[in-house]
């Protein structure tokens, strides 16, 4: 009896701890379903926050002209300077003074249509009115009751109207390697640091005497000609350059050569042209040649040139005579730190030459010039220049003035 009722008593307890263990399992499984379902709802109800996807801007493409010549595939570019002032040139040899109004444009443009082929051709506008007065006679006139004697002077004006359009500039280049460049068309020769000089960075409006000279007619050794030129570059700063041209008439042969170093800052040139000339059967063989430097530096450019050669004019009426040339160029460079006149840039120049050297005698030319240029707007683009210059002969102890001239032009760079 005892033995059945412990045993009783026994499978109550296990059942009620049986029953005990499934309502704890139960409860779990219903909450974690009522989770579930909860979630659910949730997830149904709620709208789904998605992350804001970063707003990628694409960059226009800049197709201005400027900003694709600056690329290696240059379709176009364009470049030019604009000149408008006025200038007064006093001859005193002949005593004439001509009043001349200045009007000048050059446009070059420069196309490529392939990656190692480019074609340059360039536009040179001059409109020129000017008046010069000379002395025709005077008259000597003597008063004498009072004493006393005057000159009557009788001046004469002449007047001229200049328009021209000409090309300046009409070539084709190909590269057939990184160092070497091929030329072919009307190009000016390869000549000394004045001659490299762009007028925009030149400041005076007319070359030195020296230059001039070589330029004038019948001299004709530089100036554009149909040229063949081949140039091969030596690493950077070192290249070669050597070209053959000839006249329209194919009476004029020149060649040129030179060398040039340039590191930015110290820029060397020599350079020669040998000019062969027919006149009739027999040939007149004459050459000029330069030695030129340049430094560059933030407040201070300096020039030197030095030029020799036999004279063409001379030599085709069988004298020899011997050019002599030698140059100084200082430019200043000030800088204001405001936008509109951005710098004052002072220029001094110092020329002597002959056209015919000789040990024995000291007749020769000497130029004197001196300017004040102010550069207005960003890089200059916009420039006031004024200059003064003369020109003596001197020979021996004797000392003439030549030539005095004076200009103020306007001048816009683009």
């Amino acid at each position: 009896m005892v033995n059945s009722s412990k045993i009783l008593l026994i499978l109550l307890i296990g059942g009620i701890g049986v029953q005990t263990v499934f309502a704890k399992k139960d409860k779990s499984a219903v909450a974690k379903d009522t989770v579930a379902v909860i979630t659910e709802i949730e997830t149904k109800i709620e709208p789904k926050i998605e992350p804001k996807k970063e707003s990628k801007k694409v960059a226009k493409k800049d197709t201005t002209v400027k900003a694709v010549a600056e690329k290696e595939e240059t379709i176009i570019k364009v470049d030019g300077i604009l000149e408008v002032g006025f200038d007064n040139h006093y001859k005193a040899d002949k005593k004439v003074t001509e009043y001349n109004r200045i009007g000048k444009a050059e446009v070059d443009v420069s196309m490529r249509p392939a990656k190692k082929i480019r074609a340059v051709i360039g536009f040179e506008y001059n409109r020129g009115d000017s008046v010069a007065i000379e002395i025709e006679r005077q008259i000597i006139r003597e008063d004498r009751r009072k004493d006393s004697i005057w000159i009557d002077t009788v001046f004469k004006e002449k007047h001229k109207v200049e328009r021209t359009f000409t090309m300046d500039k009409l070539y084709a280049q190909y590269n057939p390697f990184n160092f070497s460049t091929i030329r072919f068309g009307y190009i000016k020769k390869s000549f000394g640091i004045e001659e490299k000089t762009s007028l925009d960075e030149r400041y005076f409006r007319k070359r030195s005497i020296i230059n001039d000279f070589l330029d004038s007619k019948g001299i004709d050794f530089l100036g554009h000609d149909l040229t063949l030129q081949y140039r091969h570059e030596l690493g950077k700063k070192l290249d070669l350059r050597g070209g053959f041209s000839w006249t329209e008439d194919s009476k004029r042969y020149l060649q040129n050569y030179s060398a040039e170093y340039d590191d930015k800052k110290n820029n060397v040139i020599l350079a020669a042209i040998i000019k062969h000339y027919l006149p009739d059967d027999d040939m007149i063989t004459t050459f000029i040649s330069s030695l030129s430097y340049k430094r560059t530096g933030n407040l201070l450019a300096s020039e030197a040139e030095l030029t020799y050669g036999t004279n063409p004019d001379l030599k085709s009426s069988g004298i020899d005579a011997t050019i002599l040339g030698a140059r100084l160029k200082e430019n200043f460079f000030i800088n204001t730190g405001t936008s509109i006149l951005n710098q004052v840039i002072p220029v001094a120049e110092a020329a002597i030459f002959s056209r015919d050297f000789k040990m024995d005698s000291t007749e020769f030319e000497a130029q004197f010039r001196a300017g004040l240029t102010l550069g207005f707007a960003k890089k200059s683009a916009f420039q006031w220049r004024n200059n003064y210059g003369v020109v003596s002969k001197i020979k021996e102890d004797d000392k003439k003035l030549w030539r005095r001239r004076f200009d103020s032009e306007v001048v816009v760079i683009f």
